[in-house]
Parts: structure tokens; sequence; C-alpha cells
């Protein structure tokens, strides 16, 4: 995305600020608050940055000076649970999110790992910036007050839901949403570069459950497992999962 279309989603979201004031998703109300900040900030001062696919961003941690303003891409936030090395991806985010909002005002640290899930361009917005743009502007606040109002209330349907799920359709579903984000292919097949520990993951289960899982998958024709590839034979028995799921 150049700095063209970038140009053309702080247009759009503008509008949707004066024409929708009540929209209820947290993704939609991000870009909105990215897009008021856009009155204040210029964004395109600040240097375009770029990182390959499964590259680390920001180490849990670290002090949190810059927010990622997400231009194209995807990235994941990574939390490491328990002394096996286990992970689990809460969230991900998308082309025109700031990343991490919820570190605003807190002054901690780095709560996660932050992972591109594909080729990434971004812009590194100072906090001190974000933050006093804000506290110039009540609308401002109060479109950060709605984004983690309605981010939270998202997170605990999520956490709901995926309680409720046998880790059988865990994995089902994670499958699905990768087959979402990956790209076609001009012969047709279906192939996710992906680890097992990344999968794991984006399940919140472990290796060792998730790789039992797989076998199950393959031997049931689903799937066919190579080393660092899993190659879909039935995305059917993933896609209606997927467009279901409420968790993405």
């Amino acid at each position: 995305m150049g700095q063209d279309a970038i140009a053309q989603l702080l247009r759009e979201h503008k509008s949707v600020i004066r024409e929708n004031p009540d929209v209820d998703d947290s993704r939609a109300l991000n870009r909105q608050m990215v897009a008021a900040l856009a009155l204040a900030l210029d964004f395109f001062a600040y240097p375009l940055k770029t990182f390959a696919a499964g590259q680390q961003l920001a180490h849990i941690g670290s002090p949190v000076i810059h927010l990622p303003l997400l231009v194209s891409g995807a990235i994941d936030a990574v939390v490491h649970i328990g002394d096996q090395g286990n992970q689990v991806i809460p969230i991900s985010f998308e082309a025109g999110e700031l990343v991490m909002v919820s570190t605003l005002f807190s002054g901690k640290s780095q709560p996660v790992d932050l992972v591109a899930l594909q080729d990434v361009a971004l812009r590194w917005i100072p906090v001190a910036d974000i933050e006093r743009c804000l506290q110039q502007d009540h609308a401002r606040l109060v479109l950060l007050v709605r984004f983690l109002a309605q981010r939270l209330r998202e997170v605990q349907l999520r956490e709901r839901g995926w309680l409720e799920r046998g880790v059988t359709e865990r994995v089902r579903v994670a499958i699905g949403r990768a087959l979402l984000d990956a790209p076609g292919r001009l012969d047709g097949r279906y192939l996710l570069g992906t680890t097992h520990e990344h999968l794991a993951a984006r399940c919140g289960v472990s290796r060792p459950r998730l790789s039992t899982e797989l076998k199950r998958l393959e031997q049931s024709g689903h799937v066919a497992l190579r080393r660092g590839v899993i190659e879909i034979l039935s995305p059917d028995h993933f896609g209606i999962l997927a467009l279901g799921a409420v968790d993405k």
C-alpha cells in the first residue's frame, strides 16, 4: 500500500467518523481514531519501514516509545505462557490500524512480542506525539475510550467462545483463518507456510497437542504434512468454520 492508498484510507475513515458515529467494531474504531489523529499529525512525515514475514518488531518488556501504524500486511501480538515456551496469539492487527493502543498513557513496558504475520510496511509514531494529540481534543479521547471498551468486550466474547471449543475445533478454525490470509496460488493448491509453533499459538494449544490434531487431519485426508508446509487437501473442511469465526 503506497502513500496514495494510505491517504485514501484516511479520507474514507474521516467520512465514516462523520456519517456513522455508532460503529461497534474495534478495528473500525481503531481506524476512526487513526483518521482523527491524522487531522493533527502528519503521518507521512514519519519514515516508512518494512519487515519480512516472521520478523520480530518489538520484544516483551521493551520500552514503548513508538506505536506502529500498519500500512500493509499484518502483525501478531504473541504472549508466552509457562516454562515450556508455549505461545498464544490473542490478537492480530491489519492495515490501517494503530498497534497496541492499549499501552497509551500507561507508562508500562511492551506487554507482548510483535511479530510480522506477513511482509509488513509501517510507520513508527512516537507515543508522546499521539498522547499529546489525544489530550488536545476531547473527541479524540472519547474515540480512544470507545475503542478500548469495544476491544475489551470483543476479547471477553472471544475468550468465552474459545474456551467453549475443543482442541479439534480450535485447530480447524485456526487453519481456516490462515487459509483466508494465505495468498492465492496459480496452481490452485492451498499451502500454509507456517511453523507448528506459530499455528499452536494461534490455536492456544501446546505444540504436542497441535501435532496430534494435525496427524488426525492427515489420516482423515484433509491435510498433507510436509517440512515447513501444510498442504490443505480439503479447504471446504476449514473454510466454512473460518468464515463463521468471530475471533479474527
